[in-house]
């Protein structure tokens, strides 16, 4: 009985073991394979999208870069150089000749450009270092137009210097100096002397650098030109004349005539006195003639003028020494000439035929410059 218990529990134990193998061998995968062709066959679950795409996606090639395609050498002539500028390689010329003759042209332009009237050129010179090398092409290479273009618009690259002189006259102003003269009527002036003003040359040099003056004016010379300067002397009547007074014995007496013998100057008649005449002055004296009569030369003396003057027409004068000169008015058919000698009753001119109701001729005396009556000095 006994042993038929154990028998029994042997093969419960042994049936355990076998089934708990068999799980144990499930768990390890040793029988999947049998066990999953056992198992109800179903449809796979879907692939998420995302999932699919990036599985199914292949590597996009990388593009190959783009390769520009290389430039042609440049071919330079055979005897073509480099310019070089302190040691530095500018730009590259056909040869020396073309180098030089562009660099000669570039400072001839750079010498010349905006000197006016007044200005000369001293000197010009390019300043800075150079130098013809054969090309090594490492610069532009350029036509002898295309160098030339770059250099004038860009006048650093190549410097250039030039020094110029200004020539100048200067011109001063003239001191007037008025005095009185109790001799001319009042609200009269006489300009004794014109005056002369000073006039100085002066030579002057400026420097410029690239066409900008870097400088201020260096004065090379300067020095007074022609005779000294004069000053402006006026001299303004105090004389009173009494209104409308033209009388015989009008107007201040002169100085003396010493030697000189003054005769009237025609054999006309005195028509109008020296002095006020309908409120301006009248200088002189005015004697009635026909046109065409004589008009002779008061007394000797040197024609010192002849020629036409305003509303006087044609005028003589005549210088008799000592200060004096006798004036001769509306005149015509001269017959002397400038510096000619006259002797006292030489007929001079003929009257004028002028469009006037009385024809005349005006007679004037100047002594030293003054205008006084005539008559108290004719005999």
């Amino acid at each position: 009985m006994q042993h038929k218990q154990l028998t029994g529990i042997f093969i419960l134990a042994t049936a355990a073991t076998l089934i708990v193998g068999t799980f144990v061998l499930l768990a390890a995968g040793v029988l999947r394979p049998s066990l999953s062709l056992s198992l109800p066959r179903t449809a796979p679950s879907a692939v998420p999208a995302e999932v699919q795409i990036e599985l199914s996606v292949t590597p996009t090639p990388t593009e190959k870069p783009t390769v520009s395609p290389v430039p042609s050498a440049v071919v330079y002539p055979p005897n073509a150089v480099n310019l070089l500028v302190n040691g530095s390689p500018l730009f590259a010329l056909s040869g020396k000749d073309a180098a030089e003759q562009m660099l000669s042209d570039y400072l001839s332009v750079c010498a010349s450009e905006n000197l006016t009237g007044e200005e000369s050129l001293i000197r010009a010179y390019i300043d800075a270092e150079l130098s013809l090398l054969p090309v090594d092409g490492t610069v532009d290479y350029l036509s002898y137009e295309e160098a030339k273009n770059r250099l004038l618009s860009n006048r650093a690259l190549i410097p250039v210097v030039r020094s110029t002189q200004h020539a100048l006259i200067e011109i001063g102003s003239v001191e007037t100096t008025t005095v009185s003269q109790p001799l001319l009527p009042s609200g009269a002036r006489l300009y004794r002397s014109l005056g002369k003003a000073e006039r100085r040359f002066s030579l002057t040099e400026t420097l410029y650098k690239n066409g900008i003056a870097v400088s201020d004016s260096t004065t090379l010379a300067s020095t007074r030109i022609g005779s000294d300067p004069a000053a402006r002397v006026i001299e303004n009547g105090t004389f009173s004349y009494r209104s409308d007074a033209a009388s015989e014995t009008e107007g201040p007496k002169g100085k003396d005539a010493g030697d000189l013998k003054l005769t009237a100057p025609c054999r006309g008649t005195v028509i109008s006195w020296f002095g006020k005449r309908g409120g301006t002055m009248h200088y002189g004296i005015d004697y009635s003639l026909r046109p065409g009569e004589s008009i002779v030369a008061p007394e000797s003396g040197t024609v010192i003028f002849c020629g036409t003057r305003g509303d006087y027409g044609l005028v003589i004068e005549i210088q008799h020494g000592n200060g004096f000169v006798s004036r001769l008015t509306h005149c015509a058919s001269p017959t002397v000439e400038l510096d000619q000698h006259v002797y006292r009753g030489d007929r001079v001119a003929l009257l004028a035929a002028e469009d006037t109701d009385e024809p005349h001729l005006h007679y004037e005396l100047l002594i030293d410059g003054i205008p006084f009556n005539p008559l108290p000095y004719l005999q």
